[in-house]
């Protein structure tokens, strides 16, 4: 009797333990939420960041050639990293339903293919995944019977989507030097007459200030210096002669002129001033504007690369939140370079 109820026991104890396993086993799931929360993140940053820049002073002189190919680079640009959050929320959507493994793999085959048209019908993206090649990962994908092995059958259409958009980053920032060249002349064209005559004006204003250095030097006991005078400022021979001493007389001619043309200079500042300001106003603007972009492009880059690896860490089976939130070390990583506003 002990013996039959030792085994009842027994036979109890290991199915319990069994159905307690099936148990875990069934409500084990892929925790990938943090992948999509932390793309959708990053990528928001990029945008905001992107929102901040407000073309006012230097709106005229943008529609040329150079900027618009700047703007279709950014278009580009911005298909790539909408691609990227909607592919990580397609991962976690399929992840997290009640599908078999088996039909897991098959909605991702089916997304997988879906990407078929951007990448044949338009060359100009330069991907350089062969028809037949994608068909064959398109299947591969397909013929998994567990989701992660179909995420690590799709890697490679991952790793060539991260390899084009850093070549779309690289034309993106050539695209923005020539763009940011053509601005700049045009801004520079603009006001050419008043940047020509400031540093004329300034130039005068210096050898007057020297004048005055040398009449003080008279003044002191020098009274030989007047030929010079004369050698670093010419215009003042209409008062004195080469070879011609410095007078009491002559210093305050020469006074009077010197204290002129200053007088003169400081009224056409004066005058100058609202353009030469303006001009100011639209260089640090577009110097402000490059700043953006070029936080924008860092970003972007930052954004892609850890998308690739944190989707090849996932489909290694490795699920854990702290191991895939790539894309928060991205944003800390930014923010200490350059703050987000």
């Amino acid at each position: 009797m002990r013996t039959l109820f030792v085994t009842l026991m027994l036979f109890i104890l290991i199915s319990v333990l069994i159905s307690g396993c099936a148990a875990f086993q069934a409500q084990k799931k892929m925790n990938l939420a943090p992948f999509a929360e932390n793309a959708v993140s990053i990528v928001s940053e990029v945008e905001y960041g992107l929102s901040q820049a407000r073309a006012i002073h230097i709106r005229p002189f943008i529609g040329g050639p150079a900027t618009i190919e700047y703007q279709a680079e950014w278009n580009k640009m911005g298909r790539f990293l909408r691609g990227i959050v909607a592919y990580s929320i397609q991962i976690v959507t399929i992840s997290q339903s009640d599908m078999s493994e088996t039909k897991k793999a098959e909605a991702l085959s089916d997304y997988v293919a879906g990407l078929a048209k951007p990448i044949f019908e338009e060359p100009e993206l330069g991907f350089g995944i062969k028809k037949e090649d994608f068909n064959a990962i398109v299947q591969n994908i397909r013929d998994q019977d567990d989701y992660f092995k179909a995420m690590n059958a799709a890697q490679p259409v991952v790793d060539e989507v991260a390899k084009v958009a850093e070549e779309v980053l690289r034309d993106l920032k050539a695209a923005q030097d020539a763009a940011q060249l053509e601005v700049a002349k045009k801004i520079e064209a603009d006001h050419a007459s008043v940047l020509k005559y400031e540093d004329e004006l300034r130039e005068g204003q210096e050898r007057t200030m020297q004048s005055i250095v040398y009449l003080g030097r008279w003044n002191k006991g020098e009274k030989g210096i007047g030929d010079s005078l004369l050698f670093y400022d010419p215009g003042l021979r209409q008062v004195l002669k080469a070879g011609e001493s410095l007078t009491y007389e002559k210093y305050n001619q020469i006074s009077n002129i010197l204290i002129a043309r200053l007088e003169a200079g400081k009224l056409i500042q004066e005058h100058m001033f609202p353009e030469l300001e303006q001009y100011q106003k639209e260089m640090q603007e577009l110097d402000e504007l490059i700043s953006i972009a070029d936080r924008g492009i860092r970003q972007s880059k930052g954004a892609i690369a850890v998308w690739r690896r944190s989707h090849q860490t996932m489909a290694a089976g490795i699920t854990d939140p702290a191991a895939i939130d790539l894309f928060g070390i991205a944003q800390a990583a930014v923010r200490k370079v350059a703050p987000i506003p």
